[in-house]
């Protein structure tokens, strides 16, 4: 959830190895399949001051969010003010850092946050290439044009209640066929919501009653007996599976801590759910239905469990990182 720790976000592209080469497109948080992989190789792994940087821009306020990378573009946001709630999306070139666009906008229902680990600008925006989606702490939901121009806007708490926790809202936005998929679990009336992509208007909403805190972002998953789609929310003291197209809960494990932040991995069949702190890891099958706490949990760890970053699976290794880093 907090990965800035700063009231001034300076951003530095670092250079890979090959001058002209690119990494992959990052459209979102933690990448393509949101698992913090890049498929690039010979990326520098020491920096400094004066060390692999390629370029560095200073930017409006604070930004806990990642940037997001498509082509030759970088997006990033940020707020700022007393209340944090002038909202910033920006486009950058990827080359030299030129500022290529930037929008200022208002939020609408500005809450609590904590002044060095969040900020308004906590969830990370997403891009099919096609448009960029961007949410704000403040519940506002914004598409533009690649170019810069706004689509449309929604205003989430002004609908359905304003964001009710001490971080304000840091789930990111997933995108998923023609929905931008939320995950608003909070103090107040959680709920999960698919908007579509070109209208804004709802495709569906559904309450999460049960739910009283989380800033975990939401995960896709496809069972590999039927290839289906699985929605996966971690929320508190447990994760569910969701049928993306409609919303409806399909199965439910019990394990989770009251408080979870960490967004799951995927890989050799397998969800790898993280829940702390003083909780565990859960390695669990898709494709159940039901209360599958008893059948499809293949195992638990509580070794190495951290609070809020998020897990890395490559191969057969599973990683972890503590909050300390």
């Amino acid at each position: 959830m907090y990965r800035i720790n700063s009231r001034i976000f300076c951003w530095c592209l670092l250079g890979v190895g090959v001058a002209n080469a690119w990494a992959d497109d990052w459209p979102g948080w933690r990448g393509l399949q949101r698992n913090a992989i890049s498929q690039e190789v010979d990326v520098a792994t020491t920096w400094g001051a004066d060390e692999q940087i390629r370029w560095q821009v200073t930017l409006p306020g604070a930004g806990i969010s990642s940037p997001v990378i498509w082509g030759e573009r970088v997006f990033v946001t940020s707020s700022d003010g007393p209340r944090q709630d002038e909202l910033h999306v920006i486009c950058l070139s990827r080359t030299d850092g030129r500022e290529l666009w930037h929008q200022r906008l208002w939020g609408t229902a500005p809450t609590r946050y904590h002044s060095t680990k969040s900020s308004m600008a906590s969830p990370t925006p997403v891009t099919d290439g096609k448009y960029l989606y961007a949410f704000f702490g403040t519940g506002d939901l914004f598409c533009f044009e690649m170019g810069g121009k706004l689509v449309w806007q929604r205003s989430l708490a002004s609908e359905y209640g304003p964001f009710e926790n001490r971080f304000s809202a840091t789930s990111s936005p997933l995108l998923y066929g023609n929905s931008v998929i939320l995950q608003c679990d909070h103090y107040g009336d959680s709920y999960a919501l698919a908007v579509d992509c070109k209208t804004g208007k709802d495709r569906w909403r559904r309450k999460r009653t049960d739910e009283w805190l989380s800033w975990a972002s939401p995960q896709l998953v496809t069972v590999p007996e039927t290839k289906r789609v699985e929605l996966l929310l971690c929320g508190s003291l447990k994760i569910d599976g969701l049928d993306p197209d409609t919303g409806t809960t399909l199965w439910t494990v019990q394990g989770m801590q009251q408080e979870c932040i960490p967004t799951p991995v995927i890989g050799n069949g397998l969800i790898y759910a993280v829940s702390g702190p003083g909780g565990k890891t859960l390695a669990i099958r898709p494709g159940g239905r039901g209360d599958v706490s008893e059948s499809h949990v293949v195992w638990e760890n509580p070794r190495g469990v951290p609070f809020v970053p998020s897990a890395i699976l490559v191969d057969d290794f599973y990683y972890l990182i503590n909050d300390e880093g």
